[in-house]
């Protein structure tokens, strides 16, 4: 503010007559400002994930809604190996498709690690995750006003 007077805990704005009240800060580092933010990570040690996931998809097979998605998707992004071992997650996907911000924090949770001691996805079935949701980022692009 060039042109301004201090007077107490406020500033008048020589430009306009308005006072504004100072605001008080404290200089961080980002990291610091990152920590507070965010809070403490938590303890994946304290938490029983047991009762929270859905199991292993011995049972469920790929549904003929998701072999029907599937096929319309472009090759280079089709999740052929994600369905073949993971048929439950790909049935999710597609349930979740035409749900733009469910389904992208879906695909983006899929692929965050938030507990310690997970395995996380085989590489090839990462890799294609990963390439399905920039596909979806570039159908659906939320959160980007200015494109």
């Amino acid at each position: 503010m060039a042109n301004s007077i201090e007077a107490g805990s406020h500033v008048l704005n020589s430009d306009i007559g308005i006072p504004m009240k100072m605001i008080a800060y404290e200089k961080v580092t980002m990291a610091e400002a990152k920590r507070v933010h965010d809070g403490a990570p938590p303890d994946a040690t304290l938490q029983d994930w047991t009762k929270r996931r859905a199991g292993p998809d011995v049972d469920e097979l790929v549904s003929e809604q998701t072999s029907a998605w599937m096929r319309e998707l472009p090759g280079e992004v089709r999740p052929a190996r994600l369905a073949e071992r993971y048929p439950r997650i790909a049935n999710k996907i597609c349930a979740l498709w035409a749900q733009p911000l469910r389904c992208a924090a879906y695909l983006s949770d899929l692929l965050i690690a938030r507990r310690a001691n997970r395995k996380g996805f085989p590489a090839e079935v990462a890799m294609e995750i990963g390439n399905l949701s920039i596909h979806y980022e570039m159908l659906n692009p939320i959160g980007r006003p200015w494109q």
